[in-house]
């Protein structure tokens, strides 16, 4: 295991807003991640217009020489986490275009936020998580 990822190990509150461009709405997310050694999985209710709805998702962590790679559960790559308090990320998935950044604020508390566009998606995401 990456010595990095130690301080995110365990069970974290995860509150999420998404500003949907496209379709002129505001989606939220409450729910918890959980971070081990090989895996951050997230779990909880999102809330748009009169609707909630039970959300999750998967990712597989794997360490490698100077960063976590962060993949889907297919196995194929999503981003790579190095050093640094701040970092960028890019990600083209289809037609789709996935600008975002990190922000490990400490071992207690980081935030995400994704900017997204393609021919169906236009929308920005903002994820504050805090150690439970």
């Amino acid at each position: 295991m990456d010595e990095r990822l130690r301080p995110y190990l365990g069970t974290w509150d995860v509150r999420r807003k998404v500003i949907d461009r496209l379709n002129a709405s505001l989606i939220l997310f409450e729910g918890q991640a959980f971070v081990t050694p090989h895996q951050f999985e997230e779990h909880g209710d999102t809330m748009m217009d009169h609707a909630t709805l039970r959300s999750s998702r998967t990712y597989r962590l794997d360490s490698e020489a100077g960063h976590v790679t962060v993949n889907f559960p297919d196995l194929t790559e999503f981003i790579r986490i190095g050093n640094g308090a701040s970092q960028r990320f890019v990600h083209q998935c289809g037609p789709d275009l996935y600008r975002g950044r990190l922000f490990f604020r400490g071992p207690d508390a980081w935030a995400e936020i994704w900017h997204v566009q393609g021919p169906r998606k236009h929308y920005v995401s903002l994820a504050h998580y805090r150690r439970a």
